[in-house]
């Protein structure tokens, strides 16, 4: 489930209203099983930014969003970001990783040094969440989301869309907006309708994408968190 994002991505990230910045730290993970395998995952959020994860992890997920970026067909950048960019970019305000198995072995596997871990064996996805906008409206928010290429059609994609709607009230958050679904992208679309979102608007031609020969639309995504 490649998500939406649209802020921009070569300045510093927008900082965080106060109320996020107490809240996040008392985040605990969620344990949650995948609907098919019954397989144990987590969902482990980490709010004190790249330097509290293992630069392994960190490695792997950039792989993972580089290869995305380059197909060309559900994020807006045309080519990938640097490692140090991409660590500040995604880790630098607030962000949750899936792992499988239960909280306390993902625990044991974020605080060592991650050296010797399959990452692409056990990493199955993450997402962050930030401002959607600047100072006073600051309690408006966006995520950003993204299954390892390996894990996907498994329903992992849902759950961080759960997850995400019971994290993102709890660090403050009053509504939720996404600025660029393509509209040729079913899958996201059809996560975002079942979990109560809504179509605010639609940007025609937003998008030059590597898997339509026609400028695709984008629709704008919103659902209150109150």
């Amino acid at each position: 489930m490649p998500g939406s994002v649209l802020e921009n991505t070569t300045d510093p990230p927008l900082p965080p209203p106060k109320h996020h910045l107490q809240s996040a730290p008392l985040l605990t993970p969620i344990q949650a099983t995948l609907p098919n395998t019954l397989t144990n995952i987590t969902l482990y959020p980490t709010s004190n930014g790249p330097t509290s994860l293992p630069q392994e992890l960190i490695t792997f997920l950039h792989e993972e969003f580089s290869v995305e970026i380059l197909k060309g067909c559900t994020y807006p950048m045309e080519e990938p970001m640097s490692f140090d960019r991409f660590r500040e970019y995604w880790f630098g305000t607030f962000a949750v990783v899936v792992l499988k198995g239960t909280v306390d072995e993902s625990r044991k596997l974020l605080q060592g040094d991650g050296k010797g871990v399959d990452w692409k064996e056990v990493c199955l996805g993450t997402f962050y969440i930030k401002p959607n906008y600047p100072g006073r409206c600051s309690h408006i928010c966006n995520a950003g989301f993204l299954t390892c290429s390996h894990a996907r059609g498994q329903g992992i994609g849902s759950i961080m869309g759960r997850t995400y709607l019971e994290y993102a009230p709890k660090l403050g958050y009053k509504y939720s907006v996404f600025n660029l679904v393509f509209a040729n992208n079913p899958a996201s679309s059809k996560i975002w309708d079942r979990l109560g979102f809504e179509v605010l608007g639609r940007v025609p031609g937003a998008g030059r994408l590597a898997n339509s020969e026609e400028l695709v639309d984008a629709l704008i995504y919103g659902r209150s968190l109150v």
